[in-house]
C-alpha cells in the first residue's frame, strides 16, 4: 500500500463558536463526531467481546487489534473524500497498517447529522484509495458471499453517497468456466455485468491495491 499523501483539505469551519475558531480539527473530534470517536475508545479500553461490538452496531474486527497496547493499535483522522469541504471521519487500524490499512469505519455529515457509509466486517472489509495521478481518492470494497461468490468495488463519494466506479465480481456459480465479471452496480446479478478474463480481473485488482493507503491516524492512546 501506499503512504498516505499530504493533502490540503479545507472543512467546514465551526460557526458560532469562538471556543474552536480557527481550530477545526478539534471542533471536528470534540463537537461533529465526538460521539463516533467516543465508543471506539470506550470499546478498545475495556476490550470489548465481539458480541458488543455487534449489539452496538459497530465494527467487530477492531478485536483482532487488542495485542499490546491497544489503544496504539487504533486511530482516527479526517479527510475530504468527495471535495465539498466537509471532513470524512475515519477510524482505522495502524498496526500492521502497511501490509493491511484496513479502514474500519467511515462517516460523513448528510443535513449537518453524522451518517455512517462504510464499515468493515469479517466478510466486508473497506480500503482507502489515492490515485495521484487524478489527484483522486476512493474507497475499495472488498466483499464476499463464500468462496464462489466474492467480489472487489471501487467507490467514490459523491454527495454522500458511495456510487461505483468499477467492480471485479467473481460468480463460479453463474459460471463456472469463466466466472469473472466487470460491474458498474452493486447488486451481485451478473447477468448485466461483462465477462472478463482471469488476467484482466488480477491485473485491475493488483493496480487498485497498488492505491490502497495507510492513513496517517491520531492513535487513540492520544485522544485522552
Amino acid at each position: 500500500p501506499a503512504t498516505s499523501p499530504s493533502t490540503e483539505m479545507t472543512p467546514t469551519e465551526p460557526e458560532d463558536d469562538t471556543q474552536y475558531e480557527g481550530e477545526a480539527s478539534s471542533y471536528y473530534i470534540d463537537v461533529v463526531y465526538a460521539q463516533q470517536i467516543e465508543r471506539y475508545y470506550t470499546a478498545i479500553s475495556q476490550q470489548w467481546e465481539v458480541g458488543d461490538y455487534y449489539e452496538h452496531e459497530m465494527s467487530p474486527m477492531v478485536v483482532s487489534y487488542y495485542d499490546g497496547k491497544a489503544l496504539d493499535n487504533v486511530g482516527f483522522t479526517f479527510m475530504d473524500l468527495d471535495g465539498d469541504g466537509i471532513w470524512e471521519l475515519i477510524i482505522g487500524a495502524i498496526k500492521n497498517a502497511e501490509q493491511d490499512p484496513l479502514v474500519f469505519e467511515i462517516w460523513t455529515l448528510k443535513n449537518d447529522e453524522p451518517v455512517m457509509v462504510a464499515q468493515s466486517g469479517s466478510r466486508n472489509r473497506y480500503y482507502l484509495q489515492y490515485a495521484e495521478e487524478d489527484n483522486l481518492w476512493s474507497v475499495a470494497n472488498e466483499a464476499e458471499n463464500g468462496a464462489a461468490n466474492r467480489a472487489v468495488y471501487y467507490l467514490q463519494l459523491i454527495e454522500g453517497e458511495f456510487e461505483v466506479m468499477q467492480g471485479i465480481v467473481f460468480d463460479a456459480a453463474a459460471n463456472e468456466k469463466a466466472p469473472w465479471f466487470m460491474a458498474y452496480d452493486l447488486d451481485w446479478d451478473v447477468s448485466n455485468d461483462t465477462p472478463i478474463d482471469e488476467d484482466t480481473a488480477n491485473a485491475v485488482m493488483e493496480a487498485a491495491r497498488n492505491n490502497y493507503i495507510a492513513a496517517e491516524y491520531i492513535p487513540y492512546s492520544q485522544y485522552k
